[in-house]
């Protein structure tokens, strides 16, 4: 199974690393830290002047106050260039890649295909930028390729955790993991955690949970879904989204967002808006379901560029807020059913 997922990887992408001065790959330990660094500086530099081709856009907008045109195409600025800066400023320590320890071969193989996979998928990037720039020549339509550009990049952000999971660990992340990261169209990435329903057993940090009441919303481009977990002291929901623009996220209720000026507070926390939207809304549990309604949503991301998410939900005459920390591709496992109930 390893070796044909290897394979065809390696037919699907080439061998773009090759084109990098100075890389030497992964296989003689003391060439892994000068490896990784040229990749990382490689993609800095070529993803950096799509972002610098991004803001360029935005800031044409801004000066011509074109208000209503910005909010996406500062979204798809502000994904790309913190890309960039996590991809720039991603240190490692000494153990794992770069330990003394001798290093799972199969580690090796697949840290080589999610570098080339990240080289791979500038070209989804920078057909989204080049869209945008003609739509911007044209008066055109900019929400389609900043939305687009936004969830590759995403994509992007998926990829690049499982990478530092690898050179973090020395250890190759589980296979279904890395398939669905590598062979999902860009910004398709989609966990099962998407598809839960009630009494479906996970597991998220080591934490066996299971599912017991359930918050959907579908917005056209965007569908939203809370999971609420059983048996906790205080209750928390898992926040999953497709796409996976915003990621996942370990969530609990909270106040409403309390805004001063440019400023959100939620939950003692400092916040920006990152989007917001319409759709039908159904909030299920072993009570029932309230059935349809209309609903507006809004999500919210750490001011400083944290990992801390929220969402804030109007139902008109009832609202809604969860504020948690936002968990990555692998930090939850779906088991499904216990066999018992299936049968």
């Amino acid at each position: 199974m390893a070796s044909n997922f290897g394979e065809k990887v390696e037919r699907k992408l080439g061998s773009l690393l090759d084109r990098i001065p100075g890389y030497r790959g992964y296989q003689v330990k003391e060439d892994r830290r000068d490896a990784d660094k040229r990749l990382r500086d490689h993609l800095a530099i070529v993803y950096g002047a799509q972002a610098d081709r991004v803001e360029q856009v935005a800031a044409t907008l801004a000066t011509q106050r074109r208000l209503n045109d910005i909010t996406p195409v500062d979204e798809f600025a502000r994904t790309l260039r913190h890309f960039v800066d996590r991809v720039r400023t991603a240190t490692y320590g000494y153990g794992g890649l770069f330990g003394d320890r001798d290093v799972n071969s199969a580690a090796l193989d697949q840290l080589r295909q999610f570098d080339e996979n990240l080289l791979a998928s500038l070209d989804a990037v920078t057909a989204s930028v080049d869209a945008l720039e003609a739509a911007n020549s044209a008066n055109g339509d900019l929400a389609t390729p900043s939305r687009q550009g936004t969830r590759s990049v995403q994509a992007l952000l998926a990829q690049f955790d499982l990478r530092g999971e690898v050179v973090t660990t020395g250890q190759p992340a589980r296979g279904e993991s890395v398939m669905r990261a590598l062979e999902a169209p860009a910004g398709e990435i989609r966990s099962p955690a998407f598809d839960l329903r009630e009494g479906d057993a996970l597991e998220i940090l080591g934490d066996d949970h299971i599912v017991d009441g359930k918050i959907s919303i579908d917005g056209g481009d965007t569908a939203i879904r809370l999971f609420r977990l059983a048996g906790d002291e205080v209750e928390r929901w898992l926040l999953v989204t497709r796409p996976a623009q915003h990621g996942m996220a370990l969530v609990q209720s909270t106040a409403p967002p309390a805004t001063a000026g440019d400023s959100t507070t939620i939950g003692g926390g400092s916040y920006r808006q990152a989007s917001s939207g319409t759709g039908d809304g159904e909030i299920a549990g072993s009570g029932g379901s309230s059935g349809l309604r209309p609903v507006r949503y809004r999500f919210f991301v750490a001011s400083d560029e944290g990992e801390a998410r929220a969402l804030h939900l109007d139902w008109g005459q009832e609202q809604q807020t969860f504020a948690g920390q936002r968990l990555f591709f692998d930090d939850v496992e779906v088991f499904g059913r216990p066999e018992a109930e299936i049968n």
